[in-house]
């Protein structure tokens, strides 16, 4: 059944830079093929013409709704941040997106009577519900919320390891907020859907959560990211990810302080290769102070990177939801090092096709045992790529979130 459906998102989806808007693209990509979509999105003085555009490659229909954006490294902007702590009504994760005119908007849309009609309405992170949450009613058409990270677990342990006071007050303010928030978006929709089981078992299980339909595993597309036609013939390291966020720039802080320290005890020509768009004049830094770390900057293409690679390694310490860049690396042939966190919610086996490690020490030790082993190396990179090459095409996880979707649809309110 082809299902006409309101996708609200809080940005536009160009360019693709982040596991998230690509995991979003990919996914209405190949929902557009069997339903009819209409994306709702706010569009900032940040985004590019040709964003508009692209959009075309994911929806039919486009709603763009003019929104201001500050600059995240202007003191209004903390000045901002901190005011929402104190007396916020939302947390600040939601709060930046909250537009009248997208509230007057699925006001609109919210009902039967309205033509043309919805069967579903969706909305795309935790973060855009707060445009729902404005509504003076519940939507009488059936609401599904993609939740794509347990926001609230992310915060706690972003509250559990800040090391500044004031930085790990505010963390924990917005944590309260976020349980808060994610509770009240909870009873405001029919169905909910995570990005893994433990996500789907954390709402369901730990925060009682009744409508939580199931988990969407992450994809990856493997005629893109193919196996290069030479092996890597250096130590490299390689991490990919966008610098701009906390957890990454806490995961490659501790990986050249604590961890790489250690593999070069080992192996001295080890080289770490940090891909990512925005790195902080921070992370800079530590490549002028060592000559075997780069930090890449936007790069257009990560593949040639990412081809050099001897191993990738995701030393996260935060975060949640699941990264796509682990599957990525995982077709692209390259043998992956991960922390619990950094592989959380994915189908992996530890020894078979990814190696853990939770401490400087265990991280090290693995990542030494890979380089010393090519052989190794070798079959845990093929037996990688076989599984996700197997089993999680976008093409074969958006047909669960369209299953979800449908479900969602059948949903009626008394």
């Amino acid at each position: 059944m082809s299902l006409r459906i309101l996708f609200h998102n809080c940005r536009l989806l160009h360019p693709l830079h982040g596991g998230d808007r690509i995991r979003t693209y990919q996914m209405l990509r190949e929902l557009r093929k069997r339903h009819h979509i209409t994306y709702l999105t706010l569009r900032t003085p940040l985004d590019a013409p040709e964003a508009v555009e692209q959009a075309t490659e994911y929806c039919h229909g486009l709603i763009a709704v003019p929104h201001p954006v500050k600059n995240q490294r202007s003191l209004a902007f903390y000045l901002e941040v901190l005011g929402n702590t104190l007396w916020g009504r939302y947390p600040f994760l939601g709060r930046k997106y909250l537009s009248r005119e997208i509230t007057r908007r699925l006001a609109e849309f919210a009902s039967p009577q309205q033509q043309p009609p919805f069967d579903l309405l969706v909305c795309d992170y935790l973060a855009p519900m707060v445009n729902f949450l404005e509504l003076r009613q519940r939507p009488t058409v059936p609401t599904l919320l993609f939740q794509h990270n347990v926001e609230s677990v992310i915060f706690k342990r972003h509250a559990d390891t800040a090391k500044h006071p004031l930085k790990r007050a505010l963390y924990r303010r917005q944590w309260k907020m976020l349980r808060k928030f994610e509770q009240r978006s909870a009873n405001f929709v029919d169905g909910q859907v995570a990005v893994s089981e433990p996500d789907a078992a954390c709402f369901r299980d730990e925060f009682g959560m009744r409508n939580v339909l199931g988990a969407v595993p992450t994809g990856v597309d493997c005629d893109y990211f193919q196996p290069p036609a030479q092996p890597a013939t250096k130590p490299v390291l390689a991490f990919l990810g966008s610098m701009d966020w906390d957890a990454n720039q806490d995961a490659v802080t501790w990986f050249a302080g604590e961890i790489l320290p250690r593999i070069r005890a080992k192996v001295p020509a080890a080289e770490f290769l940090v891909i990512g768009r925005n790195p902080p004049t921070s992370l800079r830094a530590l490549a002028e102070k060592d000559p075997g770390i780069r930090i890449t900057g936007t790069v257009p293409d990560v593949r040639p990177l990412m081809a050099e690679a001897a191993a990738m390694v995701l030393p996260l310490r935060i975060g949640g939801g699941t990264r796509i860049k682990v599957y990525e690396a995982m077709a692209m042939g390259a043998p992956v090092i991960s922390t619990t966190i950094g592989a959380e919610g994915l189908d992996i086996t530890h020894g078979k096709n990814l190696l853990l490690g939770d401490t400087a020490e265990a991280f090290a030790h693995e990542t030494i045992a890979l380089l010393s082993e090519p052989a190794r190396a070798t079959a845990i990179a093929a037996e990688a790529r076989r599984h996700v090459a197997e089993n999680y095409s976008w093409g074969r996880v958006s047909e669960i979130f369209a299953d979800y979707c449908a479900q969602a649809a059948a949903a009626r309110r008394p």
